[in-house]
């Protein structure tokens, strides 16, 4: 009998749970990279909430911000 050489009584399986471990830390590594926070592009505001910033900031007088805002819904 040839003892010690079959990776301690374990046969081939200790290669293909190693290869499972390097498939999970390598998938895992991926998924973070794409999934980083912060490096998404910011939620658009709503069309009403971008009207109301630009008549606050003055940049519609009322009749425009009235008609904008009846268009919009």
């Amino acid at each position: 009998m040839m003892y010690g050489y079959d990776a301690a009584g374990f046969g081939g399986w200790w290669m293909v749970v190693a290869m499972g471990i390097l498939a999970v830390a390598v998938l895992g590594s991926v998924w973070l990279i794409v999934h980083r926070p912060g490096t998404g592009a910011a939620p658009r505001s709503s069309a009403q909430e971008i009207l109301r910033e630009r008549f606050a900031r003055g940049e519609l007088t009322s009749e425009q911000f009235d008609e904008a805002k009846r268009r919009l819904g």
